[in-house]
């Protein structure tokens, strides 16, 4: 794997913190340069001191803004080459029953969790960006991209665009030999999200949940390692699906 990612340019999102800060470390060991994308400056320094390698940039973008995609991808593209590999690893919750829910909050889920992978995919699309040779998109999704939960409409709707969404571009893009795929991820246990579900359950809750893991709750290397393995030319025939990683959760 680490051959074929050798000097192979891979744009992370989300990738300050969580799943995406463990991607951008598996790739840049196996000889990618890696671009960070997230909001916080400071955050994705302290993600980028912990790569591997030289020749990794970050970007401090706001994934909510549908402005930046095209001026964004074309920068880096112009100025570092074509694109091998590309993570949407960008996202957020609301847990909020849909009786209380806003639009303006769908819409900003929307455009975070799912629109802005497709605007960033489309802008790779145009001449030239994809590397000809063969290059590999992965969409982190959510196993709550089929089942449910209350208070999570919005979420759940968005991870499930991603995994619609994939399918649709794995057949668009597999002339250009791009490979487009999934990934849903269960609970894990250290990202940003699980902290903030760990703050609103009791001990007993918390338990309980841990219980539904036959294997135990995941980490973010757990969903690192298939990133990497998507990435690479080991997954060539391997397009248009929705990886579920979760311990064994929805073989319940």
């Amino acid at each position: 794997m680490s051959k074929y990612l050798a000097s192979k340019n891979v744009i992370i999102t989300g990738a300050s913190s969580g799943i995406g800060r463990a991607c951008a470390v598996s790739i840049s060991k196996a000889g990618a340069r890696v671009h960070l994308i997230g909001r916080n400056e400071s955050t994705l320094l302290e993600a980028k001191a912990d790569l591997y390698g030289s020749g990794h940039f970050i970007h401090v973008k706001d994934l909510s803004s549908t402005d930046m995609v095209s001026e964004l991808v074309s920068s880096i593209v112009s100025l570092h080459g074509q694109i091998t590999g590309f993570i949407h690893s960008a996202g957020f919750q609301i847990t909020k029953p849909s009786r209380s829910m806003k639009s303006h909050e769908y819409i900003d889920l929307y455009q975070t969790n799912a629109v802005s992978a497709f605007d960033i995919v489309k802008e790779l699309s145009k001449s030239k960006r994809f590397d000809p040779a063969g290059s590999s998109v992965v969409f982190i999704s959510s196993i709550m991209s089929i089942l449910a939960n209350p208070g999570l409409a919005g979420y759940c709707a968005s991870k499930a665009a991603l995994v619609a969404g994939a399918k649709v571009l794995a057949l668009e893009l597999a002339p250009k030999k791009v490979r487009v795929n999934c990934i849903s991820p269960g609970f894990i246990e250290d990202t940003k999200m699980m902290n903030q579900l760990s703050d609103h359950l009791s001990d007993d809750e918390l338990s309980r949940l841990k219980q539904g893991y036959p294997l135990g709750l995941g980490t973010s290397q757990d969903v690192a390692s298939l990133c990497l393995f998507l990435l690479s030319d080991e997954s060539r025939w391997i397009t248009g699906q929705n990886i579920v990683i979760d311990g064994g959760y929805t073989a319940r």
